[in-house]
């Protein structure tokens, strides 16, 4: 299983819509192929958080069958997904992302 996940930073003064465009957001990239379940989770500590402009942060973690839908799901919606939030959004937020593998159950 891929875990994908997506750290977003943003701006105070859209907190609320950015969390309103959220939960479509997620879940449309849910529709993938191969994408299992997302979590959606407030980001209490991260360096990043400390500098301006960014003060609240959201991590969401996307549960992927294989690396193959990964693959498929960044090449042909990302982009245009992305485009989506910086439309939106501008330069309020930013993001980053990683992508874990899990070991199983120790």
């Amino acid at each position: 299983m891929i875990i994908y996940e997506v750290n977003c930073l943003v701006d105070d003064a859209i907190v609320e819509p950015f969390k309103v465009w959220l939960q479509p957001h997620v879940a449309t990239v849910l529709k993938s192929d191969g994408f299992l379940s997302a979590e959606v989770l407030d980001l209490t500590v991260d360096e990043r958080l400390t500098a301006r402009p960014y003060s609240t942060g959201f991590s969401v973690r996307y549960r992927i069958a294989t690396q193959s839908a990964l693959d498929h799901y960044l090449l042909h919606m990302a982009p245009t997904l992305r485009r989506d939030a910086l439309d939106r959004f501008g330069h309020q937020y930013t993001a980053y992302r990683r992508v874990l593998k899990d070991q199983g159950r120790m």
